[in-house]
């Protein structure tokens, strides 16, 4: 695969022969993330995650793509220690899916791929873990639990896809600067090109966008996002609106 997805560097196609041995390490760890200070997010984690990460939306590509903010400035994670372990309050589904992921293939289904580059991978021989595989060859709970997820990912992915399109359509965005301090420097970080639902905007909206917005099930998602941006301040981080509804 090419042009490969955050985290993502080998991906091959699931294979119940050549992954026999292989192995998720337990516990798991995020060390591969330590660099990163933005998580892709899904819409259909919004309410769950709202109280402890915030959520902007990022204008790449054809929509605009909703991230959750884990640190203040680029190569540098607040939530992962050391050791690699996962230290906030909500984990997003993006690092519980890795290292799999869906596959598109030209006139078939999607197949379940994982990246055999990994650091979560582990072979029966050397280290202790979970198997994908039993002994018969069959999926263990564990690579079932995981294959569930990303399918289910896959499917909050184009959900989400079509959250960006109509917050686009409408006209709901507007950039945000986000500025964080370093306890350790003292240099201050800001972080460019995000945006955020202007409340403005949404309120201004007519009455059948808002009404679509609603039968579209579209609020509770805005509202999560809003409701994100107080944990801003969990960051140390300060958050403002650039540009207002005019």
């Amino acid at each position: 695969m090419s042009d490969l997805p955050l985290f993502y560097r080998n991906v091959v196609p699931l294979n119940r022969d050549s992954h026999r041995a292989l192995r998720l390490a337990e516990p798991a760890r995020f060390g591969f993330a330590r660099d990163a200070h933005l998580i892709p997010a899904v819409t259909d984690e919004f309410a769950a995650a709202c109280r402890h990460l915030p959520i902007l939306f990022l204008p790449e590509g054809r929509v605009p793509t909703p991230v959750f903010i884990t640190g203040f400035r680029p190569g540098r994670s607040m939530l992962i220690d050391e050791a690699g372990a996962w230290t906030g309050r909500y984990l997003p589904a993006y690092l519980r899916r890795y290292p799999f992921i869906l596959g598109e293939v030209a006139d078939a289904d999607p197949l379940v791929c994982l990246d055999e580059a990994a650091d979560g991978l582990a072979t029966a021989e050397t280290e202790a873990g979970l198997p994908l595989f039993g002994a018969d060859g069959s999926d263990t709970p564990a690579l079932a639990e995981r294959i569930a997820l990303t399918r289910d990912y896959a499917d909050a992915a184009r959900r989400t896809a079509a959250f960006g399109q109509i917050l686009q359509d409408l006209g709901l965005l507007r950039p945000v600067t986000i500025q964080g301090r370093d306890p350790d420097t003292g240099d201050t970080h800001t972080l460019h090109g995000a945006q955020g639902v202007d409340e403005r905007a949404l309120a201004e909206l007519p009455d059948a966008d808002l009404l679509r917005l609603r039968r579209e099930g579209w609020l509770a998602a805005i509202y999560a996002h809003l409701v994100s941006l107080q944990a801003i301040a969990d960051f140390n981080l300060t958050y403002s609106n650039n540009q207002t509804a005019g």
